[in-house]
Order: structure tokens, then sequence, then C-alpha cells
């Protein structure tokens, strides 16, 4: 069967240069043609700066390595959240601002093991309410109407950019073996 330097080149890629992993016909072609010859050298070449270049498995080095990824993780998510954190503030404060917030209620927010807890937390949800009828009036009579829709877009845009970025930060390490 004759084989084409084309192939045999190919397959010297394969294999890094090492000749024993060749067949019988192989090598013999190696020996009858210089350029496939000197392929097989330039790949065994390639392969020893490789085996030099690239240090073997050490597990202590990976262990270092994804306890620093995961800091960064750690660093990027609380980052992330940087953006929502700051619209909620200056949502709560432009509704202080434009009405305030009934007090009482912010207090049923928290966790309560009462009867009167589920009650009060009824009744916030009805101050949020409220709040929230309050800013609509106050925004449509401040600001026309394009004003508003473009705010509401800018506000959406913010929220894909977040998703987005959360997104990308959440890339899985190529040498993470969880299985």
């Amino acid at each position: 069967m004759a084989t084409s330097c084309e192939a045999i080149q190919e397959l010297l890629a394969e294999v890094l240069g090492e000749t024993e992993r060749l067949s019988d016909e192989e090598r013999r072609h190696l020996e009858l043609c210089p350029q496939c010859c000197e392929v097989a050298a330039a790949e065994s070449a390639l392969g020893l700066i490789f085996a030099k270049v690239l240090p073997p498995a050490d597990p202590a080095m990976e262990d270092r390595v994804r306890v620093a990824v995961r800091t960064l993780r750690r660093r990027r998510r609380a980052l992330a959240l940087l953006p929502v954190a700051a619209s909620l503030f200056v949502a709560l404060l432009g509704a202080v601002m434009l009405g305030g917030l009934p007090g009482g209620s912010l207090l049923a927010l928290l966790p309560v093991w009462s009867s009167q807890g589920w009650v009060s937390l009824a009744a916030s949800v009805g101050d949020w309410n409220t709040v929230l009828t309050t800013s609509v009036g106050a925004a449509t009579a401040l600001f026309s109407p394009g004003v508003i829709v473009g705010a509401v877009l800018v506000s959406l845009l913010g929220l894909g950019v977040v998703a987005v970025t959360a997104r990308r930060w959440r890339q899985i390490s190529p040498w993470r073996h969880d299985g």
C-alpha cells in the first residue's frame, strides 16, 4: 500500500515525531524520503521543547491556582452586585424624597415568629404599593412620557449589562475536574 508524504507528515504531527510509533511501512517511507525525514526530526525537536517548557502535573500547584481563582471569582461577584445595590439605594432615596417610606412597615419586614408578623407584612405590602403609586404619579407629573420611557429603557439595559457581565465572569476553568 503506497503512502503519500502528506499523510506521513500528518501522522508525524500526531505522534509528535516519535518514529517508533509508526508502522514498518511508514518507517521505510521515512528512510527513503528526505523531506519526511526532516519533518520527523522537526516534530521530535518540537516535542522535546514542549517537554522541557511544560511542567508536569503538580496537584499542589493546581490547588493554589484553584484557590486564587476562587477568591478572584468571589471578588468579581461582589463587584457585580454593586450596581444592583446602588440602584436599590437610589430607588429608596427617591421613594423617601417623594413621600417617604412608612417607618413602621420597614420593621415589619424582619422575620417575626408571631401571628402579628404576617399581618404586619401584609400591611407593609400595602404601604409599598402606596409608595410606588405615589412615585409613579410624581414621575408622570414631573417628566414627559418620552423621558419616562427612556429611563425605563436605560434601566432595562443596565439590568442586561449586569446579567451579561455576571454570566461572563462565571466561566469554568478548563482544569476543573468535578465529576
